[in-house]
């Protein structure tokens, strides 16, 4: 799993206002940030607490602290952890459209390379977990809920299936940040059906040991959830 610093309410919340903060005054990479007491008296909250704000957003490398200068803001393109992005997702701050766009291609990379090799090194416990969260989709479908979590859990379970635990905490992240998404994607209830069929596709090329139906399985799933992020891009573009 991708290990995001413990936050608690208060730093929560402030770390959601602080990263609004930054935007609204265009800040970028190399300006410095207001100092700790001018923070506390912006946002009316103690020192205490936007130092342990500041604290996470370091570990993050989103900012920095230059030693008798003060706190400056890091090039978030290229030196900020991947874990800053979950922590925005979960703090309901929007991705951009330029990140949306480099998110949807680094996880069809990611995905189409996972699911070759998990046909080539998949075990008997790594298929049985697949049929147990199939099995559990299938219940969630019938009940008309929304499978969200699930098509999180097989996807993650197909890369678990490399028995490479880095690249499944690499990609881990890319379902934490997407979890709102997904339940978006979800929640009309026409496209888990379709979603199923195809999980399943893949799971029986994963249990055969076919590594190129199993890619092909996946591209043609990957291909119908990008076309839709890209139409929900293009209409956000329009204003619609």
């Amino acid at each position: 799993m991708i290990s995001i610093p413990a936050i608690g309410e208060e730093r929560s919340g402030l770390i959601g206002r602080l990263l609004p903060f930054i935007a609204h005054h265009r800040l970028n990479a190399g300006d410095r940030l207001p100092s700790e007491r001018e923070l506390a008296e912006r946002f009316s909250v103690g020192r205490g607490a936007v130092r342990e704000a500041l604290a996470v957003l370091e570990t993050l490398r989103i900012i920095e602290r230059r030693p008798n200068s003060g706190i400056y803001l890091r090039s978030v393109e290229r030196q900020s952890s991947i874990e800053a992005i979950v922590l925005q997702a979960e703090l309901g701050i929007p991705l951009t459209e330029a990140e949306v766009r480099e998110v949807v291609e680094l996880r069809r990379i990611l995905e189409m390379q996972a699911v070759r090799l998990a046909a080539e090194r998949r075990k008997p416990e790594d298929i049985q977990r697949l049929d147990e969260i199939l099995d559990r989709t299938d219940g969630v479908i019938a009940a008309r809920g929304n499978p969200a979590d699930e098509d999180a859990a097989f996807h993650l379970a197909m890369v678990e299936a490399t028995g490479n635990h880095v690249f499944l905490r690499v990609v881990n992240a890319f379902y934490l940040m997407s979890r709102s998404r997904r339940r978006a994607y979800f929640a009309d209830g026409n496209r888990a059906p379709l979603s199923q069929r195809q999980h399943r596709a893949m799971r029986n090329a994963v249990a055969a040991g076919d590594p190129d139906a199993a890619e092909a399985a996946m591209g043609g799933h990957l291909r119908g959830v990008e076309s839709y992020w890209m139409e929900l891009l293009e209409r956000r573009a329009r204003g619609n």
